[in-house]
């Protein structure tokens, strides 16, 4: 098996990546940090991820992401953009100051307590 390797640390350490390491508040983005430190301080990527409790690959993609930008590539995250809203900005306009109400029964509903999608299509027609 092949060893991982850093190849560029982008000027850091691993006594810099722990002090960085300390200033993260999200556990995952802490991991990769900490799996690339493992790495740099010589442990093989098997060790690294049983310490870090995720597999391998997971290693090596955080150490090949690490080597092509540095910690800056390495926390960054792309997200995915999300589901297409399903009612048009007009009519979430129109939905908001209900939202804002207390309860439906505060314009009339008085058979729910609660705000459902049921309630809220009927109150737009």
């Amino acid at each position: 098996m092949k060893r991982l390797k850093i190849t560029n640390d982008h000027g850091w350490t691993p006594r810099t990546l722990r002090k960085q390491e300390r200033k993260i508040k999200n556990t995952l983005l802490r991991q990769r940090v900490m799996a690339v430190r493992l790495v740099m301080e010589g442990y093989l990527g098997k060790e690294a991820a049983s310490m870090v409790n995720v597999c391998r690959q997971t290693v090596s993609h955080y150490v090949s992401l690490f080597n092509e930008g540095g910690l800056e590539l390495l926390l960054h995250r792309d997200f995915a953009p999300g589901r297409e809203p399903f009612l048009t900005e007009e009519q979430q306009d129109e939905i908001s100051p209900l939202g804002l109400s207390p309860s439906p029964a505060d314009l009339g509903w008085d058979v729910a307590s609660a705000w459902n999608t049921t309630l809220l299509a009927a109150s737009v027609a």
